[in-house]
């Protein structure tokens, strides 16, 4: 005998299993149902742009209707029309009558009777209101809402501007005027060569012209007398002739030194030469300077400045008050004074004819100038 009873299921996984139908429906995203009713295709025809009462024709295949009002999307016409009036895409032309012309906008409508079935009323709808007639219409509307057309029966007449207003004719600049903008374009011309000047002149010393850091005071040859020993200066003769004590020194070995003028010379001291001042060995005190001294310069110039002068450079002075004069530099030969302090020493020669213009004491800067032409062809020009 078969056993007709069927295998109980289990409550807990029965309860697992809805509660996940559950979930599931709930996190499944809804999609969008589609309206109970299908939305109008005439709304633009309704209200959604006003009817104005301009005087128009509309043609429809050979029969002639009157316009009544018209839109941007509709016109409203009346007239004779066959007894299957209403027409879908019939071709139709609006003819807006001028004085002396006409404007036809050809478009396609749909034709459909209004009002009772024997109305001559119909209402044009354009199937295209963007279309090429848009802009036309437009402007014949938006003139008459401004006023600018005026209606006398069927006819319009346009009473707005028909010409470009002109331009306000220029008047001549008075004398006061003229007179200014010539100041003010003088002005311009001249700050703006003197820009151009000042820029020339700086890219012209930077690129020409190097200068040395240490100034240059012109002095005169002549002998120079050194302390032949450390100690102090005890007496000092500056008006001293030949064969009279110039100076005395206590030396700091206890002896005292003498020096006689040598020659019948200028003496020009040294800033520490007078008495009492402490001296060293060495140390310069006073130059003689001889009827027959000659205008000089001793400077130190770097190691850059002395690669210039052996590249074939030409050095110059340019004194305190602007004016520059050619000299010529040489280099200390002997090894104890070739170097101080990263610097060369250097002798400056002045010419006869240079000397002239250039008074002792007074103070210059040395440069070189770079020659940026072969010396051949400089010699040429």
């Amino acid at each position: 005998m078969a056993d007709d009873r069927r295998p109980v299921p289990d409550r807990r996984r029965l309860t697992h299993i809805e509660v996940l139908e559950i979930t599931m429906s709930e996190t499944q995203p809804t999609q969008p149902t589609s309206p109970d009713t299908s939305v109008s295709g005439g709304f633009i025809y309704e209200n959604e742009h006003p009817q104005l009462p301009i005087p128009f024709t509309a043609r429809v295949g050979d029969r002639r209707l009157e316009g009544n009002s018209i839109s941007i999307t509709q016109a409203l016409v009346s007239g004779l029309m066959p007894p299957n009036g209403n027409m879908q895409k019939c071709p139709v032309a609006l003819q807006f009558d001028f004085e002396g012309f006409s404007v036809n906008l050809f478009l396609e409508a749909n034709v459909l009777k209004i009002g009772a079935p024997d109305s001559p009323e119909y209402s044009l709808q354009f199937c295209d209101p963007s279309g090429s007639h848009l802009a036309p219409l437009r402007y014949i509307m938006n003139s008459h809402l401004a006023g600018d057309l005026v209606t006398v029966g069927r006819f319009l007449g346009y009473t707005g501007p028909t010409q470009v207003k002109p331009k306000k004719p220029v008047e001549k600049p008075r004398l006061t005027q003229r007179i200014g903008r010539t100041v003010r374009q003088a002005g311009i011309i001249v700050l703006s060569l003197g820009l151009v000047a000042m820029a020339a002149n700086i890219v012209r010393e930077r690129v020409i012209f190097s200068y040395e850091p240490r100034p240059v005071v012109i002095s005169q040859s002549g002998e120079t007398l050194r302390a032949t020993s450390a100690g102090q200066i005890t007496y000092i003769n500056e008006a001293a002739g030949v064969g009279d004590v110039v100076y005395s020194i206590g030396a700091n070995s206890g002896d005292l030194l003498s020096v006689r003028m040598p020659c019948d010379c200028t003496m020009l001291p040294s800033p520490d030469f007078y008495e009492g001042a402490t001296i060293l060995a060495g140390a310069p005190l006073v130059k003689l300077i001889g009827p027959d001294a000659e205008i000089e310069a001793n400077t130190q110039i770097s190691f850059e400045g002395a690669a210039r002068l052996l590249a074939g450079d030409s050095a110059e002075l340019e004194l305190s008050d602007g004016r520059v004069v050619p000299v010529t530099v040489s280099l200390a030969e002997t090894a104890e004074g070739a170097r101080a302090n990263d610097y060369i020493a250097a002798q400056i020669t002045i010419s006869d004819e240079t000397a002239t213009q250039i008074a002792v004491g007074e103070t210059a800067r040395l440069r070189f100038r770079r020659q940026l032409l072969p010396n051949a062809l400089n010699n040429a020009l």
